[in-house]
């Protein structure tokens, strides 16, 4: 390892520090550099997702992220001059039931304190001028111009482009970043408000005026974004506090007081991706792949998530633990999921920004009757949440039989379960537990539950998977009390042997019959330990 060529990392902001955090904690080497001189103080990002923290959580990080944010429990959306619904996020099936408002740049601040434990600096005002993969086969090579000019010349197992919109690297490989900008312009502002306008809600007004959204960041301060500013907007100005107050007092039927504006800003929406995250050893996420409305707070959500699905398989291909063409499965999985970003985020900016008086009056009518269900509040909350994203159509997943619910490609929830003792095992004691306790970020983790000979099992899956023993771990579970219908809906009550992935989503599901299939699957896709090598033990 200490011969490994670092991963270059271009871009210091969440993407890029999620993704240096993911290598890091896999014991691969990084470099990231960021061409900004300093930190951003001001961001047009606020909301994490229940699944983002979900996934911080399991690396130990989501506690400082979520003392620093103001929980958001519910999207209250207005039109008419009333709330037109409620949506309610105490339904979804996490124990982070809100979307955490918490501008980017304290996201930031978290990751760079995560990154200090870790052992890596960001080389601030450092650019990178050059880069070529031509003909150097196991690396490629980068030229950094640092903050004094001086040029160095860099060689780095692979490169992970995440600058922004504005991406070098994806304009140099020519990759087309498709869609469109919107015409509207946006005035965007942080300030603090007297008055009633909830602090627990996002609030999202619709009016012939046009779309307007107040973010709630805790005590009493809020960010709004706002279609159609009174002024025109230019590069040498900004919103001043009376138009926002204004554009307020146009949309809203809440009264409040605005003071103590801390930052504004125009912008304009662009919705826009690339359709290809990779060119040999370059890798593309975040902005630098895909752009949207900030309607439904998705876009730093997508960006993180991009990092931890690739980290992972970068990080066990450069250890000799995976086999290459796993990193194809990086756009496989993530090329969707942006995609559906992209529509949902367009049709929901659309939506609530139509100024046509019937368009508004059919919205207003129906929308309360619609969002009112059970069932449609639970699956948009779910989907705002990013819970239910899955990888059910990649060719990483596999569904060999599956007793219950859960399907390969799905996100494994976090419910309580019962560990049960390995036979031969020192402690014979059944314990309490959870599954993300159980589950490693490290590592794959085998879950098998139901089986009719526990022993016999076992052994037969330590012979099958014996070449890939040290890549996983793994546990018998059975439900936390006698009557959980919640592990019952997931694992069903026959035999089930569910193989999830180092990001917490799963890669194959059988039963006790399918240890062969299992074994296949490993050998598809995992690298078979050589005699005397030194991988780390997991046991399975």
């Amino acid at each position: 390892m200490s011969e490994m060529k670092p991963v270059l990392i271009v871009g210091a902001g969440p993407t890029g520090m999620t993704a240096a955090m993911e290598l890091a904690r896999f014991g691969i080497p990084v470099r990231i550099v960021e061409k900004a001189s300093k930190p951003a103080t001001t961001s047009r990002a606020v909301g994490v997702q229940a699944r983002t923290l979900e996934l911080f959580e399991q690396r130990g990080f989501s506690a400082q992220l979520v003392e620093r944010g103001n929980p958001g429990v519910a999207v209250s959306v207005y039109g008419g001059g009333k709330r037109v619904f409620h949506l309610q996020f105490n339904t979804i099936d996490s124990k982070y039931q809100y979307i955490l408002f918490v501008s980017q740049a304290e996201a930031e601040k978290a990751l760079r304190d995560a990154l200090e434990r870790a052992s890596v600096s960001i080389d601030w005002g450092t650019t990178m001028v050059a880069f070529s993969q031509a003909d150097h086969g196991d690396h490629l090579t980068a030229i950094l111009q640092g903050s004094d000019g001086v040029l160095e010349k860099l060689g780095c197992s692979y490169l992970i482009a995440s600058e922004g919109a504005h991406s070098n690297v994806r304009e140099t490989l020519g990759f087309a970043f498709e869609g469109k900008s919107l015409e509207e312009q946006y005035a965007l502002g942080d300030f603090y408000i007297d008055g009633d306008l909830s602090d627990s809600d996002l609030h999202i007004f619709s009016s012939e005026h046009g779309f307007m959204g107040m973010f709630p960041m805790g005590n009493k301060r809020f960010r709004i974004i706002a279609s159609n500013p009174i002024s025109k907007p230019s590069k040498e100005t900004a919103p001043a506090l009376e138009e926002l107050q204004q554009l307020y007092h146009q949309r809203s039927p809440i009264p409040a007081t605005f003071h103590d504006l801390k930052w504004s800003s125009w912008f304009r929406i662009n919705s826009r991706m690339v359709h290809q995250l990779r060119s040999g050893r370059i890798f593309l996420g975040g902005d630098s792949a895909h752009i949207h409305s900030p309607a439904g707070a998705q876009g730093m959500n997508t960006g993180i998530q991009d990092m931890i699905n690739l980290c992972w398989k970068l990080a066990m291909v450069l250890k000799g633990e995976a086999k290459e063409s796993i990193l194809e499965t990086y756009a496989a999985d993530r090329i969707p999921v942006i995609r559906g970003v992209l529509t949902k985020t367009e049709g929901l900016t659309h939506a609530i920004g139509e100024e046509k008086a019937f368009f508004r009056s059919v919205f207003n009518h129906l929308a309360p009757w619609i969002v009112g269900t059970e069932v449609v509040q639970h699956n948009s909350t779910e989907r705002m949440s990013q819970l239910s994203l899955h990888y059910r159509e990649s060719t990483l997943s596999d569904n060999h039989a599956a007793a219950g619910t859960l399907k390969a490609g799905d996100r494994v929830p976090d419910i309580s379960v019962t560990l049960l003792p390995v036979e031969g095992s020192a402690d014979q004691n059944a314990q309490l537990s959870t599954l993300f306790q159980l589950m490693d970020p490290s590592t794959f983790t085998l879950l098998y539950s139901n089986i009719s000979d526990p022993a016999k099992t076992h052994a037969e899956i330590q012979g099958a998977i014996g070449p890939w023993h040290s890549l996983m771990q793994g546990h018998q579970i059975a439900a936390a009390t006698n009557d959980d219908s919640a592990f019952k809906d997931r694992f069903g009550t026959s035999s089930s042997i569910i193989l999830v992935r180092p990001d917490g989503y799963i890669a194959f599901t059988g039963s006790e019959h399918s240890i062969p299939r299992l074994a296949e699957y490993c050998d598809k896709w995992l690298i078979a330990e050589q005699p005397g090598s030194e991988r780390e033990e997991h046991h399975a």
